[in-house]
């Protein structure tokens, strides 16, 4: 019972995306072990308090600061 999040990240695949992450204390699963032919990650939010929203914030902001976006012309 929770929330779960669907998502990629420009330049990664599954697998290094959950890699990646696992630095910055986020798990998460392969899209592929759910059957799915897309490429992408599911993270469930049913076991952080809402204390931890802010913590969370944090980690996927100092995320985003290592692996900006490049933006398309």
């Amino acid at each position: 019972d929770g929330f779960y999040f669907t998502f990629s990240y420009p330049d990664f695949n599954a697998e290094q995306l959950l890699n990646e992450l696992m630095y910055y204390g986020i798990s998460a699963i392969s899209l592929l072990i759910t059957g799915s032919k897309r490429e992408g990650i599911r993270a469930c939010t049913s076991l952080i308090c809402h204390e931890q929203f802010s913590d969370l914030e944090k980690r996927l902001q100092h995320f985003h600061k290592d692996h900006p976006v490049k933006r398309k012309k």
